[in-house]
């Protein structure tokens, strides 16, 4: 594959994968404080399936867009104040997410049980990096950041997870993964 032609297949790739995680963030369950969305579905399979570059672009390409005011955050919001709401930590998290699980990535596969542990470890850092946010904005212990801003997310989290591993094997067999 030439030059141009791997340009414009990276480019095909984010633009999808931008896409899939602004129709994942408009699923959503609201729950007090926190809607349960299935943005962390779409980080997932980012973070499994693409490099960190192109995960960090799509994640900062997100935010950047939510930070103009335009709706792509759950429940079509967007906006600066979106950053200094419960939400803020936890759409900072994705970048930890996409970092962690192409860490532990890194050193291991992309076998079943490599996705599983790599999805675990970034999404376990993000849910912390909201709880911790959560504490400092509604200025609370720690105890009761983790029952409102961790517990609630445990087990949806490893629900879409499993489906994480399940997505992103099969993406990886894709062609246009491959460049």
């Amino acid at each position: 594959m030439n030059r141009e032609n791997m340009q414009t297949t990276k480019l095909t790739r984010t633009g999808l994968f931008l896409v899939l995680l602004i129709i994942c963030s408009q699923l959503s369950i609201p729950i007090p404080l926190i809607p349960l969305t299935l943005q962390t579905l779409a980080v997932g399979v980012i973070a499994s399936v693409l490099s960190v570059s192109e995960g960090l672009l799509i994640i900062s390409s997100y935010l950047l867009m939510g930070l103009v005011g335009l709706p792509v955050f759950a429940n079509f919001t967007g906006g600066i104040s979106i950053f200094f709401s419960p939400l803020g930590g936890y759409l900072m998290g994705f970048f930890f997410y996409i970092l962690i699980t192409k860490l532990v990535l890194h050193f291991t596969s992309t076998n079943i049980y490599s996705l599983m542990l790599a999805n675990l470890a970034g999404a376990a850092i993000q849910l912390l990096v909201g709880t911790i946010w959560i504490m400092f904005y509604a200025n609370i212990s720690l105890s009761q950041g983790v029952m409102i801003g961790f517990v609630p997310f445990i087990i949806p989290g490893l629900v879409k997870i499993y489906l994480v591993v399940i997505i992103s094997q099969r993406l990886l067999n894709l062609s246009l993964l491959k460049s």
